[in-house]
């Protein structure tokens, strides 16, 4: 089954190989009927696909960033897609309580989320996803997940798309501009599970990539405005994906080693606004088990586990 490949994407590559393809040509090539390929070209238009019937056959137009269940058939999860939810991690929390894992891929968001249940802009465009997965983990070394999310969304931007990306504790992804940080992704985890073990985690990642970013979010940026061309989502999110199992097969302290090599927060002065209110001093490091190490002006060492951060810049 490793070598399977769907008839729907079969079709897909054609359309993509000749500005115009006929059904004889394309049934030739497939071994199926001329109805069989008229029903896959009704199932693709569907999904939203752009195929133009012509008297000589069969034209796709402009679909280069249109992602389906096809375009990512051969991932090591199932794909669950969706033109719009209200968000994928509450699709995702329904997958996981079934027992199932799965990537959870959505167009639009109506309510997405990020930490702290603060809005996330979801506009078409981006990569709104969910991983949903039944790691080995205990849930005190739960916290490397977002580590690792991080790191391969990280990876798979600069891979994809050549640029230079950092990361800021806790979650997020930047791109400097002219030396000023702008948010390109962010990750929030969710789970549940008992003390020895977890019985599920789902990892939100959410990339800004050909959307328009929001006026109320002025620290953002996306791909398309760093690069100035549309990007393809599904590279993104493959290279992700891959990534993301490669890096947890490795152990904590050296994702967090890697994780450290991209940090815009370690060594900066910053402001943690935690639970129990605020602190400001110099982050040092990260502890074993996640915490970030910071020095406050009092010269106290303390190990914050959670929290929002800001860089602070001296005038």
């Amino acid at each position: 089954m490793k070598n399977y490949i769907p008839t729907k994407l079969k079709i897909l590559e054609l359309l993509k190989s000749q500005p115009i393809i006929s059904g004889e040509t394309i049934a030739k090539n497939l071994k199926i009927s001329r109805t069989a390929v008229w029903k896959h070209i009704k199932g693709l238009q569907k999904k939203g696909y752009n195929i133009e019937i012509t008297p000589k056959g069969y034209m796709l137009k402009n679909n280069y960033d249109l992602l389906s269940e096809e375009e990512l058939f051969n991932l090591p999860y199932k794909i669950y897609f969706f033109q719009k939810v209200t968000s994928t991690m509450d699709i995702g929390k329904d997958l996981g309580e079934k027992g199932k894992e799965g990537i959870i891929i959505a167009e639009i968001q109506t309510q997405g989320r990020g930490r702290m249940q603060r809005v996330w802009h979801s506009p078409p465009g981006g990569i709104w996803m969910s991983l949903v997965i039944r790691p080995s983990l205990s849930l005190k070394q739960a916290f490397i997940l977002t580590y690792i999310a991080c790191l391969a969304t990280s990876i798979a931007i600069e891979k994809t798309v050549n640029i230079k990306t950092y990361l800021k504790w806790p979650n997020d992804v930047i791109y400097k501009l002219n030396e000023i940080e702008k948010k390109l992704a962010g990750i929030l985890l969710e789970i549940k599970g008992e003390i020895d073990e977890i019985k599920y985690a789902i990892i939100g990642i959410g990339i800004n990539v050909n959307n328009e970013i929001s006026f109320l979010e002025p620290q953002a940026i996306s791909l398309k405005e760093i690069t100035g061309k549309e990007i393809q989502r599904k590279e993104i999110i493959k290279e992700l994906v891959f990534t993301f199992n490669n890096l947890l097969k490795k152990n904590p302290n050296e994702i967090l080693n890697l994780w450290k090599e991209k940090s815009l927060t370690i060594g900066k002065k910053v402001k943690i606004i935690h639970p129990e209110g605020e602190e400001e001093g110099l982050a040092l490091n990260l502890s074993e088990d996640g915490a970030l190490i910071l020095k406050t002006h009092q010269e106290k060492i303390l190990k914050i586990y959670s929290g929002d951060c800001i860089h602070l810049y001296d005038v």
